[in-house]
């Protein structure tokens, strides 16, 4: 079957993505991985949208995505964090009136220097 085939209807979606930090999170004593901290802004509003961006365009699934990480072909995901490394920085939402109300929330995802030069991502609540 042909990828075309394969795939279900989509309607267009754009996301934006800006590379935050590059670096690793401690898996366990022995194992480190890879792990890019990231800034992605949806310009439209599909559903599973950054998800399915990130790991059917990009090729790399969101850290702890039990749903699309399943077919990346690279170090399973899902066991490296208890939740899915996807957080909402600011929400905005629209009022009657034209008025609007804007939530936000602090950054989980914390850079922790280690040793001389390494720095480690720390998921709030969610590394093993």
């Amino acid at each position: 079957m042909s990828t075309n085939q394969s795939l279900p209807a989509m309607r267009p979606s754009l996301t934006k993505c800006t590379i935050l930090w590059r670096g690793f999170m401690k898996v366990d004593a022995d194992t480190k991985i890879a792990v890019t901290k990231v800034l992605l802004t949806p310009w439209t509003g599909r559903r599973h949208q950054l998800r399915v961006h990130l790991a059917h365009v990009a090729g790399f699934p969101i850290l702890g995505d039990v749903t699309y990480a399943n077919d990346a072909p690279m170090f399973d995901t899902r066991v490296a964090c208890r939740r899915m490394c996807l957080h909402a920085k600011e929400l905005t939402i629209p009022l009657i009136e034209g008025q609007k109300q804007t939530f936000r929330a602090s950054d989980p995802f914390v850079i922790v220097k280690s040793g001389s030069i390494e720095e480690t991502l720390v998921v709030d609540g969610g590394n093993n």
